[in-house]
């Protein structure tokens, strides 16, 4: 029996470049990962048969993204192998925070272990890469530049221990509704993520704030009027080097001057009924066992 750690991840920069002849967008994304985890414990069944169960309902688990990507992979790599799969969520449920592709990877990365089938992590991004563009950046976690429709990782330095804050503000945001408002878009000139290309060794967070952009913010606070009531209720919050809507939404993330300056604002948000609020810190590469 294994047990892994599945962090979120926000977005520090986010550009739609436009629309691909598969039918996906061309992205350019900064990916951070974060301290705010599901768990994933995988055990191995010598009767074959692979299985999922989560603590939370999850509707028919063999149309979920763990159990999908699990199924690839023995398909390709571990024909006959079963396993366990129990999934105990925490991320919330479309919120931009990567939470289901986050999932699927680290149990990729636990079965990997767990059968014994030392699979490079090039070869783990190209089989969870088939069940969801953004999965792949998973694998590493850290920091990273993402292109094509997500699944081209280029691991950055890390930027460890910058403290944040995430507000969800219970909502589900669509992220076909979000794409559609972007589509009827066509005036934004595509913006390039030069500052993460050319990271300094001691990059100061003022200078990352400089760098924060999401072409997908002001459609994601269209579609959703309860993103949009976070947004406008946290315009003057103390402490905050820039904030922004992580992904295609719904969640808020704050950028913080300090620990003790995200601790009150996490404190400030929950007592004011906003939504989940989580206070958490950038996360290195590599996997989070435990």
């Amino acid at each position: 029996m294994l047990t892994i750690k599945a962090p979120a991840k926000v977005n520090w920069f986010l550009e739609v470049k436009g629309k691909r002849p598969d039918g996906f967008h061309e992205l350019e994304t900064v990916m951070q990962a974060v301290s705010l985890f599901d768990e994933i414990t995988v055990e191995d069944r010598p009767d074959g048969v692979l299985s999922l169960e989560c603590n939370i309902d999850l509707g028919d688990p063999t149309t979920n993204l763990v159990y999908r990507a699990a199924g690839i992979m023995r398909q390709a790599h571990a024909p006959g192998r079963g396993a366990h799969i129990a999934l105990k969520k925490q991320i919330p449920h479309g919120a931009g925070l990567g939470g289901g592709s986050s999932d699927a990877a680290n149990a990729l990365i636990a079965l990997n272990r767990l059968w014994q089938l030392n699979l490079h992590k090039n070869v783990l991004e190209e089989l969870v890469s088939k069940v969801g563009s953004d999965c792949a950046f998973f694998i590493s976690g850290g920091t990273a530049i993402c292109t094509g429709r997500g699944e081209i990782v280029q691991s950055l330095p890390d930027m460890v221990g910058l403290h944040l804050v995430i507000l969800y503000p219970n909502d589900v945001c669509p992220t076909g509704q979000v794409y559609s408002l972007l589509a009827r878009d066509l005036t934004y000139s595509p913006r390039n993520c030069y500052l993460f290309h050319h990271l300094p060794e001691n990059l100061d967070p003022k200078q990352l704030a400089s760098g924060v952009f999401n072409r997908l913010q002001d459609y994601a606070i269209q579609v959703s009027r309860k993103l949009a009531d976070a947004w406008k209720a946290t315009a003057q919050e103390p402490g905050v080097l820039v904030r922004f809507v992580s992904g295609s939404g719904s969640s808020v993330a704050f950028l913080m001057q300090s620990e003790s300056a995200a601790k009150q604002l996490e404190d400030s948000l929950t007592a004011r009924s906003l939504g989940r609020t989580f206070a958490v810190q950038t996360l290195p590469g590599g996997a989070v066992w435990g």
